[in-house]
């Protein structure tokens, strides 16, 4: 949801930066207290729904990855993203 929000607010050509957790997990992931597995798994979904948005990552070292949305992301199809859904308004309670 927050990536599909950052989505709607960031203009064609626009870039998002990513800093911390997952990013650079080969490094911190025992400071961290989480599994190699967990953290790639992780960046990989991350990446994959960046890319389902029209985004394309254009750097990544260190603690910091880059995203840019494509200027022209009529020529990219969405694909739809997995949003959790309720069964009853009463779920959240």
């Amino acid at each position: 949801m927050y990536l599909m929000e950052v989505d709607r607010v960031l203009r064609p050509g626009g870039y998002w930066i990513l800093s911390g957790p997952p990013i650079n997990w080969k490094t911190y992931y025992q400071t961290w207290k989480r599994s190699k597995a967990d953290l790639q798994a992780e960046q990989r979904k991350i990446e994959e729904l960046a890319e389902s948005l029209c985004w394309e990552k254009k750097y990544e070292k260190g603690d910091i990855a880059i995203f840019r949305k494509k200027v022209n992301e009529k020529n990219c199809p969405r694909k739809s993203a997995s949003v959790c859904e309720s069964k009853g308004a009463d779920d959240v309670w």
